[in-house]
């Protein structure tokens, strides 16, 4: 009875806030940040030298890491402010309010997945090329071969004398529609308090579509980056980075 007491539904501030104070525990939360984000700094250096600009479409603590080194903007709820040190990074509310073209656009943690429909996808895709005078790097998992929106993950972290908290993905077919699922991640905190934020519907993206699409909307190269892997936090399951050039 207690976890459905204390029951409560996270909108995206509130997720980031929960994924930071998780962080706070863990000596190594720092590190990690910085571990990821020198992927795609290497990345882009390789790319481009003169790269200076970079976007995100959305927030990832990754950005904070990157503010070293680049003009860092991020299309996200102002709020964000409160949970994180981004004094460097410039905020914009949606898509629309972008008001300039970036050198590069990351578009991390499978963005173009969050989509109800492909139109909806290729409406994503186009208006990220748009914001771009250069290139587009985004991540995807392997849909064709390992089907992974069809597996839950269950993970325990941040265990210490205080504080316990298990982490919980899940996904759910979408009754008509074999290529749409309603993701769920979940926090059980100290054993009596559950914490959810979704669903969110989400649909598959396949390499060869994303190809496709990029294609679609003037892209002049596409390629899925060799032996190099991205993983999110507190997830499982690894994602390729794909780099496309406008």
């Amino acid at each position: 009875m207690a976890m459905k007491q204390n029951f409560q539904n996270l909108d995206q501030f509130e997720y980031w806030n929960l994924i930071r104070e998780i962080g706070s525990f863990n000596d190594k939360w720092e590190d990690s940040v910085a571990t990821k984000s020198e992927i795609f700094n290497r990345l882009i250096k390789n790319l481009d030298q003169n790269s200076i600009t970079i976007l995100l479409p959305k927030f990832n603590p990754i950005a904070l890491h990157l503010a070293r080194s680049y003009s860092v903007s991020v299309i996200g709820p102002v709020e964000l402010r409160t949970i994180f040190d981004m004094t460097n990074i410039k905020l914009y509310p949606s898509v629309d309010a972008v008001s300039q073209k970036y050198d590069v656009v990351l578009a991390l943690d499978e963005y173009f997945t969050f989509a109800v429909d492909e139109q909806d996808q290729r409406n994503k895709l186009g208006a990220m090329s748009k914001l771009t005078n250069g290139w587009l790097i985004t991540t995807l998992q392997d849909y064709k071969n390992f089907a992974p929106h069809k597996k839950n993950q269950i993970e325990a972290v941040a265990i210490n004398s205080e504080h316990n908290y298990i982490m919980l993905e899940n996904s759910i077919a979408d009754k008509k529609d074999k290529q749409l699922w309603y993701h769920y991640w979940c926090c059980i905190k100290d054993h009596n308090e559950l914490l959810n934020f979704g669903p969110s519907t989400r649909r598959t993206m396949y390499f060869k579509q994303l190809a496709k699409y990029s294609s679609d909307v003037g892209s002049k190269q596409y390629v899925i980056q060799k032996n190099l892997l991205y993983k999110g936090f507190f997830s499982k399951m690894f994602e390729h980075i794909i780099t496309v050039n406008f």
